[in-house]
């Protein structure tokens, strides 16, 4: 894998968002009022409802990308610099930060994200069954959209069993339906196989991809926590069996495939009647995780020598989930395009700058990590509108820091919009209260919290005018103190520490010995002492115990 390759995957992928944006869940006129003209050919500045029905008509700029990219991103900075994946940081951070400038997003996701504001949320433990939504229903692409990372910063693209538990991880936290976490693992390998020959996969290569998705669970099986703590809960709330399910999905997929004339062009008219077919103009399938999986696929694959045919095409057909499947194709495509976007994509540089940091993990050099808000102290607002505002320095979004406004803000009905800067380069239109309020230093990023000698007398109590602060200057790449690590280059010894027993080897070996119990209590302190996920692992820890224990009570003597 190349970095050039990696870094037109990316820029591909938020290439063909921005396109298919403009035309999400509109028609002919509605586009026309968003751009002035019939159909999509390059990205544009144009404006568009934010904040439902009753919100406000904003501008955006030519390039701007929906959720997909913006939860691609985010993604990524949870990515650690030893190539780890930080499920609980994202979930608990990302995705509820999220909330405040999300674009575009689709009702489960935000149903989810909503759900992950409880104290009690887990990134494994997420159920959540409203009168809006289930957990265990939401199976759309919302997943699938945002897992490229994970393939980007692979170690081994031909072990999928790895690249397989981190996008599970990844999924799981927001979609409880196994088309929503299985389509985002059958993109993820599609994407692996592109990568890793520099060659779009066709039909040879859909079927062992499709394949793998009855040995998810085996991959679940054998992670601690998907095993011990997402996997009961889940089969509780669902009342079905996964693997059974893994299967039934497989099938569904398989199905999808043979609809695809892979030797016959694809036309718009057959492009079309293809989506026609797979149910992507139908409201209750058009975001269906694997529906929109093997969209993408078979327009990368149709289109392998022209990029900008394919993603024009996804994006002009309208009443088809534009975006999601123009930036699943722009992955793939990227993948073997030496060019770049022949147009503009909002955030280019920082898009850049986090390709690049996927790459050199990719390549076992100790890249940057993310400083996130210590997760045992946090706890965000109640209210969304909360997630932006004030603190000593001005205001900043919980989980991500400092809020530079690039515009005038705008009014609202019901809130304020402003157009503003993160402190990595992202560009994010948030919305907020027009008066803020005192935003708690346990919500912002470790290195950018007020000095804990602060008297309090210091910290601002009142309520703050939006952005009355005055705007601070940018804060070039290398200055940025969001991102800490060790110095780039530096080679990483992930790949040859000694992996820990699993909780499963651990019991049986306490099992064995009599359940002893200064050695149980020595095993379970262990567990809690694990650093990240200690919390979830003692609890994986004490439920198999206590299953293993009343298993060997229960047996004949």
């Amino acid at each position: 894998m190349q970095w050039e390759a990696v870094r037109a995957s990316a820029q591909w992928a938020a290439y063909g968002d921005a396109l298919g944006f403009i035309t999400e869940l509109t028609d002919a006129a509605g586009v026309r009022r968003r751009i002035g003209q019939d159909e999509v050919t390059t990205t544009v500045p144009w404006k568009r409802r934010i904040g439902g029905r009753y919100g406000r008509d904003m501008p955006l700029p030519a390039g701007a990308y929906s959720d997909d990219t913006q939860l691609r991103l985010a993604t990524s900075r949870a990515i650690r610099g030893d190539g780890e994946f930080d499920a609980e940081a994202f979930a608990k951070i990302e995705v509820v930060a999220w909330q405040a400038y999300a674009l575009g997003a689709g009702r489960g996701t935000k149903a989810a994200a909503t759900g992950l504001m409880r104290v009690e949320a887990k990134w494994s433990q997420n159920i959540f069954a409203t009168k809006a939504a289930r957990y265990v229903d939401i199976g759309g692409n919302g997943a699938a959209m945002r897992i490229q990372p994970h393939v980007w910063s692979a170690r081994d693209l031909a072990n999928w069993d790895s690249i397989t538990r981190d996008v599970v991880r990844n999924a799981v936290s927001t979609h409880g339906h196994p088309r929503g976490i299985l389509g985002a693992v059958l993109h993820a390998v599609l994407l692996a196989h592109t990568l890793d020959t520099n060659e779009i996969p066709g039909p040879k290569q859909w079927r062992p991809a499709v394949d793998w998705l009855e040995q998810v669970p085996d991959v679940i099986a054998k992670d601690d926590e998907l095993a011990y703590l997402w996997l009961p809960t889940w089969t509780d709330a669902a009342g079905i069996d996964f693997a059974s399910a893994a299967v039934t999905v497989a099938d569904e997929c398989r199905t999808a495939f043979e609809a695809v004339d892979a030797a016959a062009p694809l036309t718009a008219e057959a492009y079309a009647a293809l989506v026609e077919r797979l149910g992507g103009f139908d409201g209750s399938t058009r975001g269906s995780g694997t529906v929109t999986t093997v969209l993408a696929a078979a327009l990368a694959h149709a289109h392998a020598s022209s990029p900008e045919v394919a993603l024009l095409l996804a994006a002009n057909t309208l009443g088809s989930d534009t975006d999601t499947i123009a930036t699943m194709a722009g992955a793939l495509l990227g993948a073997v395009t030496a060019a770049p976007p022949p147009g503009a994509v909002q955030d280019a540089d920082t898009i850049d700058l986090e390709a690049r940091r996927m790459w050199d993990i990719s390549r076992g050099r100790e890249a940057a990590t993310f400083a996130y808000p210590d997760l045992l102290r946090w706890s965000p607002p109640k209210a969304t509108l909360d997630l932006v505002g004030h603190t000593p320095t001005g205001p900043a979004l919980a989980g991500l820091g400092a809020l530079t406004p690039a515009d005038k803000p705008t009014a609202g009905n019901q809130a304020t919009y402003v157009w503003g800067a993160l402190p990595f380069g992202q560009s994010v239109l948030v919305r907020a209260r027009p008066d803020l309020r005192p935003l708690d230093e346990n919500l912002l990023p470790g290195d950018v919290r007020p000095p804990r000698g602060r008297r309090a007398a210091d910290v601002p109590r009142e309520q703050q005018l939006l952005f009355e602060a005055p705007v601070q200057a940018a804060v070039s790449a290398d200055q940025r103190p969001v991102l800490a690590g060790t110095a780039p280059g530096a080679v990483s010894e992930r790949a040859h520490r000694q992996a820990p027993p699993s909780i499963e080897e651990i019991v049986q070996e306490l099992a064995s010995n009599g359940f002893n119990p200064e050695q149980v209590g020595r095993a379970l302190l262990l567990q809690v002492r694990g650093g990240r996920y200690s919390v979830e692992r003692a609890a994986a820890f004490a439920g198999l115990l206590a299953r293993a224990y009343h298993s060997e009570q229960e047996r004949p003597r």
